[in-house]
């Protein structure tokens, strides 16, 4: 099987992949997601990427491709229709989940799911908070709605901090919206890796001295975390990944300091797993690379 994983390139997690992808006899490549072109006219409609051939590839999961994301979409429907490319995650080419690929569309199915989150608020710009602010407390966690590894996240104590991160990072990063949600009190959250909508592990991290964010990538400490004790924790993550239709997942949750109540903060469909596999000695590429043989 040829395999290619959008937005991995010079990076450990693909090397990860491709050392267990080769023990199988596939081969594995990855690409920067701005390497796609598409070409069309009235005769044709073609996408492929500068250096490789999209169509040759037997698997393409959409890792990382932020920004992107409306054009890799459509090439991957493409793809699945006219080449019966398998892609993933499987929500990019199922119809009926067209237009459910935003925060919107996860916060709308905990909701009629009954599943705990956060009070949260979507908004497009800073004037929007006026709208929206008697509802939540200070202090508040706002987030660029397409940030990734704790990237564009803040806590801020005042509505003159929150307007003024919401506007200095869409100036900066052209971000089209913002996640405003009210703040846990916790002293660390719990990823859980789900493959297959199938919980493989999970483990605890911790941020580190005079930070909130607890994410790996800046500079959070993890440990295993045994699930076996907290089986609502592993129930609310693989029905999340089931519902959402994130066959590879990192689901984050969070327990309440004082209530000990869980909260989903997110779902990942691209989760970072090289801390993963230190924390856990669970081997996710395996698994992975074993879920792509079964599709």
């Amino acid at each position: 099987m040829k395999i290619l994983i959008v937005g991995l390139v010079k990076n450990p997690q693909l090397d990860r992949l491709k050392q267990e992808a080769e023990k199988k006899g596939h081969q594995l490549e990855g690409c920067y997601s701005s390497d796609l072109i598409i070409k069309s006219s009235p005769q044709e409609f073609t996408p492929f990427l500068k250096d490789k051939d999209i169509t040759s590839y037997d698997l393409i999961y959409l890792w990382a491709i932020s920004k992107r994301r409306w054009e890799w979409y459509t090439t991957a429907h493409y793809l699945h229709q006219r080449h019966n490319t398998k892609i993933l995650n499987q929500k990019i080419i199922d119809p009926s989940y067209l237009y459910y690929l935003s925060p919107a569309s996860d916060y709308l199915k905990q909701t009629q799911n009954k599943l705990p989150f956060p009070k949260s608020a979507i908004v497009f710009n800073a004037k929007s908070v006026d709208s929206i602010i008697k509802d939540f407390s200070f202090p508040l966690i706002v987030k660029d709605s397409i940030g990734r590894q704790g990237k564009g996240v803040f806590k801020v104590n005042s509505i003159i901090e929150l307007k003024t991160a919401i506007l200095q990072n869409s100036q900066q990063d052209n971000t089209s919206s913002f996640v405003i949600r009210e703040f846990i009190p916790n002293d660390g959250d719990i990823r859980i890796f789900t493959v297959g909508y199938k919980t493989i592990g999970a483990m605890k991290r911790t941020p580190k001295p005079n930070d909130f964010r607890s994410n790996i990538s800046q500079g959070g400490s993890g440990e295993n975390f045994d699930l076996s004790s907290h089986p609502k924790i592993k129930q609310i993550a693989e029905k999340l990944s089931q519902l959402t239709k994130t066959e590879i997942a990192g689901v984050d949750i969070m327990i309440h300091k004082q209530t000990k109540q869980p909260y989903i903060l997110e779902i990942n469909p691209g989760p970072q797993f090289t801390g993963f596999e230190k924390y856990t000695k669970i081997n996710a590429a395996e698994k992975i690379i074993e879920y792509f043989e079964t599709l």
